[in-house]
């Protein structure tokens, strides 16, 4: 569409993000991201702070369960999407939103440390097994 302005935006999650579906059963997730500008003060000679901007943000599909499931409150993210002001508030509707690693550590399901998915180390599960050493198997065969 044209005359739509593509944002990024980084900021916390303020409050809960709430998933929703669609007439037609699609998922649609709500949330708010808090995003605090920074400002130099020449007068302190320092950054500070500035007023939070709250935008609202929206995701369909796959990325609302995702976000759902993964996003609680004060979570850093990174947010891109169409921009726009409706009712005097900020709208994202998102195409992309992630973890903001400068402030978190995010796993993937093929990267989560199997201490935390519930299994057992590799080490371990190998410490199960009868373990050989190369003096173990030369013993065995002269017996």
């Amino acid at each position: 569409m044209s005359g739509e302005t593509t944002a990024v935006i980084r900021g916390r999650v303020y409050g809960t993000v709430q998933l929703r579906h669609t007439e037609r059963g699609t998922p649609a997730a709500r949330f708010t991201v808090m995003q605090v500008p920074r400002e130099y003060d020449r007068t302190e000679g320092q950054w500070r702070d500035g007023e939070p901007i709250p935008v609202i943000c929206t995701v369909t599909g796959p990325l609302a369960r995702h976000a759902a499931e993964c996003l609680t409150d004060a979570v850093h993210v990174i947010a891109t999407g169409n921009l726009a002001l409706r009712a005097g508030l900020l709208h994202l509707d998102s195409a992309q939103v992630g973890v903001d690693l400068a402030h978190h550590v995010a796993y993937i399901d093929d990267t989560l440390p199997t201490v935390l998915a519930g299994r057992a180390p590799a080490s371990a599960r190998r410490a199960t097994a009868s373990p050989t050493t190369p003096s173990d198997r030369h013993t065995r065969s002269m017996q």
